[in-house]
Parts: C-alpha cells; sequence; structure tokens
C-alpha cells in the first residue's frame, strides 16, 4: 500500500515537471506571424462604376410615311455613307395617286386647249363684228352679244388655267412624296439597331435602325449623387475593358455632367437618386470597343502623395480608439494609433506609426499578445486594392 502511494508521487510529480517544461519551451517558443514593413507611399482614394460605351453622334432612319418595306438596303453592322440609298418604301398608293393625276392633267390640258381655241374664235368674230359695225353694215346688239360670247371665252380659258395650275401643283407634290418612299443615310457611320423587316410595315413613329459615327465613341455611367461632389470636368478616369481572361486599362476624361439626377432601381430593387456622367476615352488602337461594351470606371476622388498606409485587418478597437501590433526587439507591442483617409481595404495612420516600422497583419493570431517573441514573416509592400 505504500508502494503504490510512492508510485502515484513519483507520476504526479513527472506530468507537473513535464507541463513545466512544455510552458518554458511555449514560452522561449517564437510566435510566427505575417508582417509587412510599413514605407511612405501614395494613397488615393477611389470608387468604380459600370459604364455603357455609346456614339457620341447617332441618328434614327424614321420614314415620312407609314407604308411596307419593300427593300432593306443594309444590315446590321454595315458600314453607310451620308447620302447612301437605304431603304424603299412601296409606293403602290402613291403610284395610283400619281397615275390619276397625270390623267386629270391630260383631260385638263386637252380642255384648255379647246377652250383655247374657242376663245380664239370668239376674238376674231369680235374683231370682224367690230369693224361692220363701224361701216354700220351690223346692228349694236349683234356685237354687244359677240363681245358677251367672247367675255366667256376668256373666263372659261381663265378657269381652266387655273384647274391645271392646281393639277400641276399636286402633280408635283405626289412626285416629291414618292421620293421620300426612298430612304437614304442621313450621316457616315454604322447601321445598328437594326428592327426593319422586308415585307413588314414601317411607321413614322419607330426608327427603321439607328446609325451611329463610329469615329466618336463616349462612355456613360450613372453615379450616386452622393459621388457627384468630387467630380469636375475635365477630371481624369481609369477605365477598364475585360478582353477574354485580361484586363485591359486605357485612360478618360469627364466630359459632361448632367445638372439633374434621375431615380434608378439598385440591384436589390431600391430606388435611388443617380447623375448621368459623360466621359471621352482614349482607346488604344489594338481595342475593338462598340456601342453597347461595357466598362468599368475608376474614379480617383483624392491622391495623398506620402502616407503611411496599413491593411484595414492589421487594426483592432483598443480602449476608446484603434492599434496595431509593431514588431520591437523581436517581440510584439501594442501600438496605439490614429487613423484617417480609407479604402475599402487600406487606412491612413496619420500617428502612433514611424516610416520603416513592421506591423503585424494578423492582430488575432493564435498566441499572438503583448510582449511575445515573434519572428515575423515580411510580405510585399506593394499598394492594396482601392
Amino acid at each position: 500500500m505504500l508502494l503504490k502511494r510512492k508510485w502515484k508521487l513519483i507520476l504526479g510529480a513527472l506530468v507537473a515537471l513535464a507541463i513545466i517544461s512544455f510552458i518554458f519551451i511555449s514560452l522561449r517558443q517564437d510566435v510566427h506571424v505575417p508582417a509587412q514593413r510599413i514605407e511612405p507611399r501614395e494613397f488615393s482614394q477611389s470608387f468604380t462604376e459600370e459604364g455603357v460605351v455609346q456614339a457620341s453622334q447617332k441618328r434614327g432612319v424614321y420614314p415620312r410615311y407609314s407604308a411596307p418595306i419593300a427593300a432593306l438596303l443594309v444590315k446590321e453592322g454595315e458600314e453607310v455613307e451620308a447620302g447612301q440609298l437605304v431603304a424603299i418604301l412601296d409606293d403602290q398608293d402613291i403610284s395610283y395617286q400619281l397615275a390619276e393625276a397625270a390623267a386629270r392633267l391630260e383631260a385638263a390640258g386637252i380642255e384648255l386647249q379647246q377652250a383655247r381655241e374657242n376663245q380664239s374664235a370668239a376674238e376674231k368674230h369680235y374683231d370682224r363684228l367690230a369693224i361692220l359695225y363701224e361701216e354700220d353694215l351690223v346692228a349694236e346688239v349683234e356685237l354687244e352679244d359677240a363681245e358677251a360670247v367672247r367675255g366667256k371665252a376668256q373666263a372659261q380659258v381663265d378657269i381652266l388655267q387655273t384647274e391645271e395650275k392646281n393639277l400641276r401643283a399636286q402633280l408635283h407634290h405626289l412626285q416629291k412624296q414618292q421620293e421620300d418612299y426612298r430612304l437614304y443615310a442621313p450621316m457616315a457611320g454604322i447601321v445598328t439597331d437594326v428592327k426593319a423587316r422586308e415585307g413588314e410595315p414601317a411607321l413614322t413613329s419607330t426608327p427603321l435602325f439607328t446609325i451611329f459615327n463610329k469615329d466618336g465613341l463616349q462612355v456613360e455611367t450613372l453615379l450616386l449623387t452622393s459621388h457627384i461632389y468630387a467630380l469636375t470636368p475635365g477630371m481624369a478616369v481609369n477605365l477598364t475593358f475585360k478582353q477574354g481572361d485580361e484586363d485591359l486599362a486605357f485612360p478618360g476624361e469627364v466630359t459632361a455632367i448632367a445638372p439633374y439626377a434621375q431615380t434608378s432601381l439598385s440591384p436589390l430593387g431600391l430606388e435611388e437618386e443617380r447623375v448621368l456622367v459623360t466621359i471621352t476615352p482614349q482607346i488604344p488602337p489594338q481595342l475593338a470597343l462598340g456601342p453597347g461594351y461595357r466598362v468599368q470606371v475608376e474614379f480617383v476622388t483624392r491622391v495623398i502623395p506620402t502616407a503611411l498606409v496599413v491593411p484595414k485587418t492589421a487594426l483592432f478597437t483598443y480602449g476608446e480608439g484603434e492599434a496595431l501590433f509593431v514588431v520591437e526587439d523581436n517581440r510584439a507591442q501594442v501600438r496605439p494609433v490614429t487613423t484617417g483617409p480609407e479604402t475599402r481595404y487600406e487606412t491612413v495612420v496619420t500617428k502612433g506609426l514611424e516610416a520603416g516600422e513592421v506591423v503585424i497583419l494578423d492582430p488575432r493570431q493564435k498566441g499572438l499578445d503583448q510582449g511575445v517573441k515573434v519572428s515575423p514573416e515580411i510580405a510585399n509592400t506593394g499598394g492594396g486594392e482601392k
């Protein structure tokens, strides 16, 4: 019994010794921590919105009359010249009207010719009677009757001349109207948004298609009203277009900011007020963009040329403020700091941190505490995402 108690005491002492040894070794072992040496660099605040490439100049081709489309002479994506014939409407109705007006004009011409002959005969008859009247060979009443006939003949000619003139004007109007059944390109450019089909009716309220100026593209984006205060015409922006697996970046410039906001729906279905901003892009030659293409537009609203910037994840709440773990003499030390401008991922430290100091990136790492010996693994000091 005494021997069993003795072995229990020895075993307990060994366990206690093992625990003490483990704690001692743990205290002496460095904690490996990801860290970053903070050097001064440029810091910028920005936000990104989606933009849509639009033509700076575009014209819809509208028919002047509602009629079936007899021939559509262009297709989507085709390049056209100003004044080029692009569509022909069915002018059967106007052709019937033209034929009828031409027939009426011809008949009126024949009738007018007959009236002029009658008027000429009446003039000659009156002149002959006037001579005979001077010689007292005819009575005055005969001369008066001849004068009346002459007047009626002249009146008939005047009426028919007016009628012929009106018919000629009507025919000319119908001929001009028929010309409008042939549609021409109002400007040089690329045909897009073709909605017309041969044989279908064309409506005066709907364009058959649109022509855009291929040499004058612009980017339009809708921004929240809270972002507009930081924008001015002439401001530079960064544009990005995803081509395959590659993001192609190119510059642009704000050229117009709408003077009013418009209501739109957010992706969550909430109403929000947005302002249309127009950008002139500097598209590189190797990049083929067209109307309807979508690009990312980055607006840089603030730039600090030299700043100490840390990842937001390196900060933690400390008292009523914020703090970082910095490495001093290979030990983790809590450093209260004051922060300034920030982005989604980074924050500027304005007080409490010196250039060249090493900041621990994960303050919640297991085993990390004030005064703990650490072995920092220095990460790259490149700028983070805005």
